[in-house]
C-alpha cells in the first residue's frame, strides 16, 4: 500500500512539473503601461508616453488577445447616428475618428527565441484577418511582471515600442 501511495504523489509531482515547465513565461494579463513613438529621423529617439490610453493584451496557452487604444488623449464621445443602419456623412466621420484608435485582435501566437508571432483570427481590421500576415514582434522580459513588445526588423522605424505590467 506505501508502494502505490508512493506512486502515485510521484506521478502527481511528475504531472505538476511537467505542466509548469510548458507554461510561457509571458503567459498572463499584461496592462500597457508605457508607449514610445518611433522618431522622424535617426537622431530622434521618438516620444514616450508615460500614461497611455487603456489597453490590455491577454495571453494563454497559444492564443493572444490584444485591445488598445492608440495615442495619449482620451477618444471623444460622440453621439450615436439618429438612423444607425442609415448615418450621415457628418456621423460617419465622428464614429471613425472614435474607434479610429482603437486596435482590436485575437488569435494564436507562436515564440521562437526572442521573438512572437501572433496570427490573428479575428481583428477589427478586415484587411489583417484575411491577408494571412502575422504581426512579429521581438519581446524582452524584464523579470516577471514587466514585458517589451517591440518593433521587428524594418517596422522599427513606424511601429511603437510597448511596455506592459503583469495584472495577473
Amino acid at each position: 500500500m506505501k508502494r502505490f501511495a508512493l506512486s502515485v504523489v510521484f506521478c502527481v509531482v511528475s504531472a505538476s512539473a511537467a505542466f509548469a515547465q510548458t507554461k510561457s513565461p509571458i503567459e498572463g494579463v499584461w496592462k500597457v503601461t508605457e508607449v514610445v513613438l518611433p522618431g522622424t529621423s535617426p537622431s530622434d529617439k521618438g516620444t514616450t508616453i508615460s500614461n497611455p490610453q487603456p489597453g490590455l493584451f491577454i495571453f494563454t496557452k497559444g492564443y493572444y488577445s490584444q485591445l488598445f487604444v492608440r495615442g495619449d488623449k482620451p477618444r471623444a464621445e460622440v453621439e450615436p447616428p439618429k438612423d444607425p443602419q442609415n448615418p450621415t456623412d457628418a456621423e460617419k466621420i465622428a464614429l471613425f475618428q472614435q474607434w479610429g484608435p482603437f486596435i482590436a485582435n485575437s488569435g494564436t501566437y507562436e515564440m521562437k527565441g526572442a521573438t512572437i508571432s501572433m496570427k490573428p483570427i479575428v481583428a477589427k481590421s478586415a484587411n489583417l484577418m484575411t491577408s494571412g500576415a502575422s504581426i512579429v514582434r521581438e519581446f524582452k522580459l524584464e523579470g516577471t511582471n514587466t514585458l517589451w513588445l517591440l518593433p521587428a526588423g524594418d517596422q522599427a522605424a513606424n511601429q511603437p515600442r510597448m511596455k506592459l505590467t503583469r495584472v495577473e
